[in-house]
């Protein structure tokens, strides 16, 4: 089964975005039998657990990891201890055996996972404090139009908290569309679009930034008058209090 991780990119107004997508293959056994995998910019537990199968548990207890799960890149993590390789005899030449027809290639369905984050700094790309963002609708559908489906994100820590995935999607050409929740602003693409095949895992992430609290028509606008016009009211007022002071103590003196 291949797994495919597909990150949201930057969004610029000016062009579409594109995603960049890797791919993963189980590596050989090393001398001491352990297949080791290197840790990339940007992995976490949760991906490298969608990427290579093996529970975020087992990768805690292998490495020797705290319960967060924190990784740094370039850091050579274990999947799994096995039997180192041994080599294998040499056997008699045998007559090949004719092939039979090629088999009918599988129609059968993958596996789309969708992630909308809290992209604090604006990067594009998750960081280990950027936690799962709740109230996202995701909705899939596919071109020929006989699939669509909408579910809703959901937030928190990454370590304890699996991305929401569409099973069963069958093979085709498909769009994805991200709506975020009010107050946040896009920082990635929030339409893409993929092919999935059987067998396949697909995860998408999504970015969104709190949108700014600070608006500044609201200084002079709160209630239609302005400081300024204030400010002179007062200065006449005060004016005004002066020459009936002078005025009266004038007659008095008279």
């Amino acid at each position: 089964m291949a797994v495919v991780v597909l990150l949201g990119l930057g969004f610029n107004s000016a062009m579409a975005s594109t995603l960049l997508q890797t791919g993963y293959q189980t590596p050989t056994p090393n001398e001491q039998g352990q297949i080791i995998y290197t840790v990339q910019e940007g992995d976490t537990c949760t991906r490298i657990f969608l990427l290579t199968g093996v529970p975020i548990e087992e990768i805690i207890e292998l490495n020797d990891l705290d319960d967060d799960c924190v990784l740094f890149p370039s850091q050579e993590l274990i999947l799994a201890n096995v039997d180192p390789s041994t080599p294998v005899p040499e056997l008699p030449e045998e007559t090949p055996t004719p092939l039979g027809p090629t088999p009918t290639p599988f129609d059968g369905n993958g596996r789309v996972c969708v992630v909308l984050y809290e992209d604090l700094n604006g990067n594009q790309m998750r960081s280990q404090n950027e936690f799962y963002l709740a109230g996202g609708v995701i909705s899939i559908s596919n071109r020929a139009g006989t699939y669509s489906e909408t579910k809703e994100t959901v937030g928190g820590d990454p370590a304890l908290v699996e991305p929401v995935c569409f099973e069963d999607v069958p093979e085709g050409e498909y769009n994805l569309s991200m709506g975020i929740p009010d107050g946040y602003n896009p920082t990635t693409s929030m339409n893409y679009a993929l092919t999935v095949s059987a067998g396949d895992t697909l995860v998408v992430d999504f970015g969104a930034q709190p949108s700014s609290q600070v608006n500044n028509g609201d200084i002079a606008e709160g209630d239609g008058r302005s400081p300024l016009l204030l400010a002179i009211g007062l200065f006449f007022l005060a004016g005004g209090a002066g020459l009936a002071f002078f005025y009266i103590r004038s007659r008095m003196e008279n």
